[in-house]
């Protein structure tokens, strides 16, 4: 299923390149993406096989209702996020299914035109802020994300015994 990307979509700090700056800024892995990395990901999400191949399709729409799943998109982008998230390249993480589908509804998907014309296809109101993180928990950072590091021993513990209360090792 490809979500259908209009050519206003793609002006600088419209749509697609709005929903892209957004991951841009708010990436939750461990490394950090580039912004034409955050543009091909959001692609692959909404269904296109990279940027320029959404881009290359942008003028090919039709003002028609299309036949679009917003739970079919949530579910191509957690797929496309955590093939990346886990990428050979990047550290070994733990992905948090449920903060992953909370980080994806955080995704400004509303700015694109599909979804300004037709709204009815979000089925809800579908973006919200992220939750802000706790600096007084040992999750720090993590709290709320769909990414967990499993190399550091930020772990609450489940009273093993130690002398360091809420802490553990990490587990492989």
């Amino acid at each position: 299923m490809i979500l259908p990307i209009f050519p206003a979509d793609l002006e600088r700090k419209t749509g697609m390149k709005s929903a892209a700056r957004f991951l841009f800024k708010t990436w939750p892995g461990v490394k950090p993406i580039m912004h034409t990395q955050a543009l091909n990901l959001l692609a692959k999400g909404l269904g296109y096989d990279s940027y320029h191949h959404a881009k290359k399709l942008s003028s090919s729409w039709t003002d028609a209702r299309p036949d679009i799943d917003i739970h079919s998109i949530e579910w191509n982008l957690s797929r496309v996020l955590s093939e990346e998230f886990q990428a050979s390249d990047n550290p070994r993480v733990f992905i948090d299914l449920g903060n992953l589908h909370a980080y994806i509804q955080t995704i400004p998907l509303h700015h694109l035109t599909v979804f300004k014309r037709f709204p009815e296809l979000l089925e809800r109101e579908h973006w919200f802020r992220l939750p802000p993180h706790d600096e007084q928990s040992p999750f720090g950072r993590y709290q709320h994300s769909p990414v967990i590091p499993l190399e550091t021993s930020w772990r609450i513990s489940e009273n093993n015994g130690s002398d360091e209360p809420g802490y553990a090792s990490p587990r492989d």
